[in-house]
């Protein structure tokens, strides 16, 4: 829902693509927002992108660590996933 929530709100997100380097083209300065040209390789092939962006989010995924917290005899069920 915040990923939906956001993405109306203008942001854009690129999955299947993965980071290989951010650089700091030109500092931010009088109000404006820094350059950052961003690199990336496709994660399933050899596809190189490059793109400029102002701002830059990098999300990953978590192991959610629930083993022990015993979430069974709270009544909650957890899947694989």
């Amino acid at each position: 829902m915040i990923g939906e929530h956001m993405a109306e709100h203008g942001v854009r997100f690129l999955r299947g693509w993965v980071p290989t380097g951010v650089k700091l083209i030109e500092e931010a300065k009088d109000g404006k927002a820094p350059r950052l040209l961003v690199s990336s390789k496709q994660s399933n092939g050899d596809q190189l992108w490059e793109e400029e962006f102002n701002t830059v989010v990098f999300a990953i995924g978590r192991d959610p660590c629930t083993a022990d917290l015993k979430l069974e005899k709270a009544g909650v069920q957890c899947s694989e996933k």
